[in-house]
């Protein structure tokens, strides 16, 4: 029989894995006792040694080390045992949008409604880019290290975002059964088509069908050749699935035009349109609107003096045509003075009163520079 270990983050390649083990290679769900590092669980023959003749103090710290390597083998392998995910708790705090004006709620054509800044005590959350929203409230957020975070939005009476409860965390697998492993974890957008999920990547750019976050990894037929020429860091971005069964794909920067490029991908071919690129401002995630004839857009820009900026723009769906160039409406720019990080995720919900209400999730970099913000706008109709 098989022993398990607690082994520290390493090179090697993942074996083949079904959803009720760990990889060798990969940082566990689990944080460790210190909250910084990670520890994975594997599995091999020899048992772990115990120290001989170094004294009976050395072995007692041996035996309690083992015991406590013993415990999280238990824990972690019972979790994995029933198909379950890694679960914990977050933590929210209230924002105000502006830093100037607290009361202030009207920014642009939207209506600010709340806003939390969201952390964890876990080496695994954060680095969100992309995001999907259930009409219960559950957010599913992937990451760029192709870890995906599920939890429960709570709004108030008034319909305003006002709490985060629960945490599931888990990674995505690749083709092999295996967690995804690196150049291949740097998840973008996400999207659903029917029972599966559709999920973009850049570094190694493509859009790949997951069914539902548990299963492994497939291509996606037609995709262009035009995303082997994108830039490292700066590729696939935004994606939806539309309701005809087109699928829109929408790239961070240029290739070689002025403006954003994107490819509407339909019975197997991609063909290009694109977004005019104006403010030095760059697209990372779209959604359609709860109308179903409105798509809303939004972008992200960093300077070393003016900090983090956000806007977001919408269109009609019906603009969205082979060799178009979009403009569209901005509903509001944002930055310095107000409540902006690297905001890469969007989402759309029918609020109480009928009205349509947007969600925008900050991707943190994994960097105790930034932080992991969710706001909360209606759109103003006047």
């Amino acid at each position: 029989m098989s022993d398990c270990r607690a082994a520290s983050d390493g090179n090697a390649a993942s074996p083949r894995l079904g959803p009720q083990h760990f990889s060798d290679a990969a940082p566990s769900p689990y944080p460790s006792p210190s909250g910084r590092g990670n520890t994975a669980i594997a599995c091999s023959h020899p048992p772990l040694p115990v120290g001989e003749g170094r004294g009976e103090g050395l072995a007692t710290l041996t035996v309690m080390r083992l015991a406590f390597t013993f415990a999280v083998i238990l824990t972690a392998t019972a979790a994995c045992a029933q198909g379950k995910s890694a679960s914990g708790e977050s933590q929210t705090r209230a924002l105000k949008f502006s830093d100037s004006n607290p009361s202030l709620t009207r920014f642009g054509k939207l209506d600010f409604l709340g806003g939390l800044e969201w952390s964890a005590n876990r080496a695994d959350f954060g680095g969100f880019s992309g995001m999907l929203l259930d009409e219960d409230g559950t957010i599913t957020a992937l990451t760029d290290k192709a870890h995906w975070a599920r939890a429960k939005l709570i709004f108030d009476d008034n319909g305003a975002l006002s709490d985060i409860e629960g945490l599931e965390v888990w990674r995505l697998y690749g083709a092999d059964g295996g967690f995804l492993q690196r150049p291949f974890t740097d998840a973008e957008g996400i999207t659903r088509d029917g029972d599966n999920l559709l999920i973009s990547f850049e570094g190694r750019d493509r859009v790949s069908r997951f069914a539902g976050l548990w299963g492994p990894e497939q291509p996606v037929a037609g995709l262009p050749a035009a995303l082997d020429d994108l830039r490292t860091n700066k590729g696939l971005e935004g994606l939806l699935k539309l309701p005809d069964g087109r699928l829109v794909m929408v790239a961070e920067e240029p290739i070689d035009t002025d403006d954003n490029i994107g490819w509407i991908l339909e019975d197997g071919t991609a063909r290009p349109f694109a977004i005019t690129r104006t403010n030095g401002f760059s697209p990372t995630d779209l959604a359609l609107g709860p109308d179903g004839e409105t798509v809303y857009l939004l972008e992200r820009r960093y300077s070393f003096f003016g900090g983090p900026g956000m806007r977001i723009r919408r269109f009609a769906l019906a603009e969205l045509e082979p060799d178009a160039l979009i403009e569209g409406e901005t509903l509001i720019e944002a930055g310095a003075g107000e409540a902006v990080d690297n905001m890469e995720a969007l989402a759309t919900r029918r609020g109480p009163g009928g009205e349509t209400e947007l969600l925008v999730l900050s991707d943190d970099n994994f960097s105790f520079r930034q932080r992991t913000l969710l706001l909360h706008f209606r759109v103003v109709e006047e």
